[in-house]
């Protein structure tokens, strides 16, 4: 009789210990879904252009035949601009009216090493679009999705036109009853370094 109790208590701990154990994987498991998205790692983008760019960027999102972006450590991810002015990605476009863009120059030094300089603050717009905009196809450049964005200093974007989408659209409501939603065919702008720009 005794031996069996003893043999009992035992086995009745450790399914406790095991229900209480469950218990608490369930309740951090939920409370790691319920915690607020500002803990979370923002999927942001990290654009790495030419020295000195100053253009427009088509970035081709959605196909299927270009490699995923490079994630990088903070959870973001990095976008290679080359000269052409239009990388291509596998990836879809991921907005996020929180996440924290950033633009670098990629600037190769005389010993042949690459150093990485922040593109000034004033060539790019704030915003999770950054005054660019977006649409489902590529303009006849394959498949895909667009996000058009201009890079450069506040006197050459005034001078371009759709440099800031954000005032096309502002524009466009007050004709249009509030309209924001703009469908277009085009002229789209040409991606690429520009050939003069005040830098040169």
């Amino acid at each position: 009789m005794l031996s069996s109790l003893r043999l009992d208590i035992p086995r009745r701990s450790i399914q406790f210990r095991s229900m209480k154990n469950r218990f608490l994987f369930g309740l951090t498991m939920l409370l790691f879904l319920l915690r607020p998205a500002d803990g979370r790692p923002k999927p942001h983008y990290t654009f790495v252009l030419p020295d000195q760019y100053v253009g427009w960027i088509q970035v081709v999102f959605n196909d299927r035949s270009a490699l995923p972006l490079p994630k990088r450590k903070d959870g973001g991810y990095q976008i290679d601009v080359p000269e052409s002015g239009l990388p291509r990605t596998s990836d879809v476009h991921v907005n996020d009216a929180n996440a924290r863009d950033e633009f670098y120059y990629r600037v190769q030094l005389p010993d042949g090493t690459t150093e990485f300089h922040q593109v000034p603050v004033e060539y790019v717009l704030p915003g999770f679009n950054h005054g660019g905009f977006t649409m489902m196809d590529t303009d006849g450049k394959g498949p895909g999705s667009s996000w058009y964005l201009f890079i450069g200093p506040p006197e050459l974007r005034a001078k371009v036109p759709d440099a800031d989408w954000n005032k096309v659209v502002e524009e466009y409501a007050k004709t249009h009853g509030g309209k924001t939603r703009i469908e277009s065919s085009g002229p789209y702008p040409t991606p690429g370094r520009m050939v003069s720009h005040p830098m040169e």
